[in-house]
C-alpha cells in the first residue's frame, strides 16, 4: 500500500492524478476510489492506494481518501484584476467588500487607483471589472477629452487547499474571519470621479438662482 496526495482531479471527466511520497505520479479514475471515500476526492487530499503498471504508465487502484477540511492561503504577488468573479485556478473569493467607481483620463491609471484602493482596505483583488467612456469638457468649452470610467468589486481572494487536520482548519478559519472583520471595519473606499468644470459652474449658477428666487419670494 502506497501513501500520497491528490494533485489534480476533474469532476467532469471523473479522473485525476496523484503522487506518492517519492513524487512519482499515478493516474486514477473515480471508479478506482473506494465508494465510501468518493465524496472526499479533492485536490490536496491525503490518499492510500495500490500501484498498478499499465501500458500508459502507473495507475492507482483501491484508493482510500482521508476526510479533508478546507484551508485558505494568502496569495503572493500583485492585486488580481479580473473582468469576472473568476480569479485563477484554485483561487476563491472569500469576501467581497463592495463596488467602487474610478474615473481618469488614462485607463491604466484608473485601474491602478482601483488596485490601490483595494490594498488600502486589506483586499487583494479587483473583480467584475467593467469599463465605459464619456466625454469631459474643460473650462474652455472647445476642449473635450475622453474620461475612462471603471467600476469593480473589491474582494479578498485566497488559494483554497485542504488539510486532514481539523484543528488546523479551525485555526485557519478563525484567522480568516479576523481578516474579514478588519476589512469590514475599514469600509468601502469613496468613488473617485472627475468633475466637469462646466457642469460644476452650471450647478453653482443653479444654486444662486434658487437663493435669489427664495429671497425675492419673502
Amino acid at each position: 500500500m502506497y501513501s500520497g496526495q491528490i494533485v489534480s482531479y476533474s469532476t467532469e471527466k471523473r479522473y485525476g492524478f496523484l503522487k506518492d511520497n517519492t513524487g512519482e505520479s499515478y493516474f486514477f479514475h473515480q471508479n478506482d476510489v473506494k465508494s465510501e471515500h468518493r465524496k472526499n476526492v479533492v485536490k490536496g487530499a491525503t490518499v492510500q492506494f495500490d500501484a498498478v503498471p499499465t501500458p500508459k504508465g502507473m495507475a492507482a487502484r483501491d484508493v482510500a481518501v482521508a476526510e479533508s477540511h478546507p484551508v485558505f492561503v494568502s496569495l503572493p504577488g500583485d492585486v488580481i484584476v479580473s473582468k469576472s468573479n473568476s480569479c485563477g485556478r484554485d483561487n476563491e473569493p472569500v469576501f467581497t467588500l463592495g463596488n467602487v467607481v474610478v474615473e481618469h483620463k488614462e485607463p491604466d491609471t484608473a485601474v491602478d487607483i482601483l488596485k490601490q484602493k483595494a490594498l488600502s482596505v486589506g483586499c487583494n483583488a479587483v473583480l467584475n471589472l467593467k469599463r465605459s467612456q464619456r466625454t469631459g469638457t474643460g473650462s474652455n468649452s472647445n476642449y473635450k477629452y475622453t474620461i475612462h470610467r471603471f467600476s469593480a468589486d473589491l474582494a479578498l481572494v485566497k488559494e483554497k487547499r485542504v488539510t486532514a487536520n481539523p484543528a488546523e482548519a479551525e485555526k485557519n478559519q478563525q484567522a480568516l474571519n479576523d481578516e474579514i472583520e478588519a476589512i469590514k471595519e475599514k469600509g468601502v473606499p469613496q468613488n473617485e470621479l472627475i468633475t466637469d468644470p462646466n457642469h460644476l459652474l452650471y450647478f453653482v449658477i443653479f444654486v444662486i438662482v434658487l437663493i435669489v428666487v427664495g429671497v425675492s419670494l419673502r
